[in-house]
C-alpha cells in the first residue's frame, strides 16, 4: 500500500526543518519499495528517490538503489557567517545480507559530483574543491547490532566498522582511503534507568596526487549528536578567521546517565570527549572535555531533547557551552 507521511521538527543549527515522504510498499506485489522523500531547511535541502529489493534474484540479499540531490549551506552559529555552500548529486548502489541474526555485511558503490562554492577566505580547501568534483567510492562495512529498541535502547550494544576506498581508477576525481569504527553499549541499571557508553574515530588519507581530503570528506565534531557544549562543526582545528578545518582523524567518546522522571519525561547527565587532527602524523591523543545536563520527552519516534553542555577545558575566547535541540538520542 501507499504510505504518505509528514513532519516538522526544531534545531538549534537548522531551526525549524521538515520532511514530506511518499512510498509504495509492496510494488508489484513482491515487497518492494519505492520511497521519494524531500527534506526542508533554511540551511539543508534534499530531495531522494530509493528502490529497495529485499531478495534479490530470489536469495537472502537486499539491494538498494538511491537518487539523491542536497543543499547544504555552512554558517558559523556565533557570527551568522556563510562559510561555505555544497550542492551534491548522487548515485548509490548496495548490497547488504544477514550474516546472523545480528550481524549485516553491505557493499555499497557511490558516485557523487559535488559543487562548493560562495567558500569564504578563511575555509580550507583541497585543489579537488575547486569547480565540480566527481568523486566514485566503494565501501564495505559490517554492522552489529542487539539494541532491544532502535530508538529508546535498554540494553544490548552496536559496533559497526567500514571502509570508503575512493579512486581515479573507478573514474572519480580523487583518491583517498577512510576507515570509520563505532561502538556503543546500553545497561539497564535499574527500572528504566540506563546507562550508556559510546566511542567512535575514524582516519583518512589520500593517495597517488591526492594530498588533501576534499573538504565534504574531512572528519567535523561538535554539536547535538558529537562532542555537545560546542557549536556545531566547531571542535578541532581552525583557521586564523576561526573557521573550522576538518581533519583526517578524530577520535571521541561520551557517557550518559538516562533516569526517568515522569511518564514520558526524563533526564540524562553526560560527559563528552573528543578530537579531530588536521594530519595522522599530528595526532597527540588530546580529547576536549565536556559535561552536562538534558531533558528528554518520550515520543513513538524517539525523545524530544534538550541539552546544555559545558566545557571543562575552556580556552580563551570559547563559550562556556552551548544549548543543543534535537529529535532521537545524541547516540
Amino acid at each position: 500500500p501507499g504510505i504518505f507521511e509528514f513532519g516538522f521538527g526544531y534545531g538549534e543549527y537548522e531551526k525549524m526543518r521538515g520532511f514530506v515522504s511518499l512510498s509504495y510498499r509492496n510494488l508489484w506485489g513482491m515487497n518492494r519499495r519505492v520511497t521519494t522523500l524531500l527534506r526542508l531547511s533554511k540551511l539543508r535541502q534534499l530531495l531522494s528517490v530509493n528502490y529497495n529489493e529485499p531478495y534479490l534474484f530470489g536469495r537472502k540479499v537486499r539491494f538498494n538503489a538511491l537518487l539523491l540531490g542536497s543543499y547544504k549551506k555552512e554558517i558559523s552559529i556565533d557570527t551568522g557567517k556563510t562559510r561555505y555552500k555544497l550542492r551534491r548529486y548522487s548515485a548509490e548502489l548496495s548490497l547488504s545480507r544477514e550474516i546472523s541474526s545480528h550481524l549485516k555485511g553491505e557493499l555499497t558503490y557511490s558516485f557523487s559530483l559535488v559543487d562548493t562554492f560562495d567558500v569564504s577566505k578563511g575555509v580550507v580547501l583541497s585543489k579537488e574543491d575547486r569547480g565540480t568534483l566527481a568523486i566514485s567510492a566503494i565501501k564495505p562495512a559490517l554492522l552489529y547490532d542487539t539494541r532491544d529498541n532502535l530508538f529508546e535502547p535498554h540494553k544490548g550494544m552496536l559496533v559497526g566498522v567500514s571502509l570508503k576506498v575512493a579512486s581515479t581508477y573507478l573514474l572519480g576525481e580523487t583518491d583517498f582511503v577512510k576507515l570509520t569504527a563505532q561502538g556503543s553499549i546500553f545497561r539497564e541499571l535499574w527500572k528504566g534507568t540506563v546507562l550508556a557508553v559510546q566511542i567512535k574515530g575514524g582516519v583518512a588519507q589520500g593517495f597517488n596526487d591526492t594530498k588533501d581530503l576534499p573538504l565534504v570528506e574531512r572528519f567535523f565534531l561538535g554539536g547535538r549528536n558529537s562532542v555537545r557544549g560546542f557549536p556545531q562543526d566547531e571542535l578541532g582545528p581552525k583557521t586564523e578567521d576561526g573557521d573550522p578545518k576538518g581533519g583526517n582523524a578524530f577520535l571521541m567518546g561520551s557517557l550518559e546517565l538516562r533516569v526517568p522522571i515522569w511518564k514520558s519525561l526524563g533526564a540524562v547527565v553526560f560527559i563528552d570527549a573528543g578530537n579531530v587532527w588536521r594530519r595522522l602524523k599530528g595526532m597527540n591523543f588530546r580529547l576536549r572535555e565536556t559535561a552536562g545536563v538534558g531533558l528528554r520527552y518520550n515520543t513513538p519516534v524517539g525523545p524530544i531533547r534538550i541539552d546544555y553542555g559545558y566545557k571543562l577545558d575552556r580556552e580563551r575566547k570559547e563559550s562556556a557551552g552551548e544549548i543543543h535541540f534535537s529529535i532521537g538520542h545524541a547516540f
